[in-house]
């Protein structure tokens, strides 16, 4: 039954899934180095993956006269955004992806009452889980357990003022001159305000990440609450 879509930076595609996706799981980053007069090389495997290009068969148009010439810009509108979006498909509602798209995309038989097209998203290798996208408050003492194999790196909020530390999963972040609140984001180790304001500054130590299993958060001084999205992700 074609009832399921996808969804991309927001905006459900006009446009039905044709079958169940192929699911790509993205290839671990490797180097190789060959040994001269030898049979051997050497590997390593770094512990990050590549990024993956994911297909999927679509159908357009209801089956009236020139449906597919009425709707087709619309659907390049919502495909054609600009940089990483937000890509879901309701053949897995637990994940998503981040995702761009440049195109091109042909559609069969656009004069008639229904056709069939290919698109591709280039997408970044991690299927992050909808549930880890969700803000949590943290009490002082509590534990939060990264349910995949793979560490996570959070978005952190912290609330208070003036000094204080704050120890994620072991790892200490020192902080000065909280000013009522600060973001952290350990992707891009970066430390700010909203809408645009860089506070690395007020920040000593390191950027933590949220290890397979059970992880400890503690706090200190002037900090009053902190709230953690933990990103979550599975291959």
């Amino acid at each position: 039954m074609l009832d399921k879509y996808i969804t991309f930076g927001g905006d459900v595609i006009p446009a039905w899934i044709a079958s169940a996706p192929k699911l790509v799981r993205p290839k671990r980053k490797m180097k190789s180095v060959q040994i001269p007069g030898s049979n051997r090389e050497v590997v390593e495997m770094e512990d990050a993956y590549e990024p993956y290009d994911q297909p999927y068969t679509l159908f357009i148009g209801d089956g009236t006269e020139n449906s597919i010439q009425a709707i087709l810009d619309d659907v390049a509108q919502k495909l054609y955004k600009t940089g990483w979006q937000v890509l879901t498909d309701d053949y897995d509602s637990e994940t998503y992806r981040l995702a761009c798209y440049a195109g091109p995309f042909d559609v069969e038989n656009r004069d008639t009452r229904a056709g069939k097209f290919e698109v591709s998203f280039h997408c970044r290798p991690e299927r992050f889980l909808v549930a880890g996208n969700v803000e949590v408050d943290v009490a002082n003492g509590d534990t939060l357990t990264n349910p995949t194999g793979n560490p996570a790196k959070p978005l952190i909020h912290i609330e208070g003022s003036g000094s204080g530390t704050l120890t994620v999963a072991g790892v200490m972040m020192s902080f000065t001159n909280i000013g009522d609140y600060l973001n952290i984001d350990c992707e891009t180790e970066d430390v700010y305000r909203l809408p645009a304001e860089n506070r690395n500054n007020r920040m000593t130590g390191d950027f933590p990440v949220l290890k397979p299993g059970n992880n400890h958060v503690s706090f200190t001084g002037g900090i009053t609450a902190v709230k953690i999205t933990p990103k979550y992700w599975r291959v």
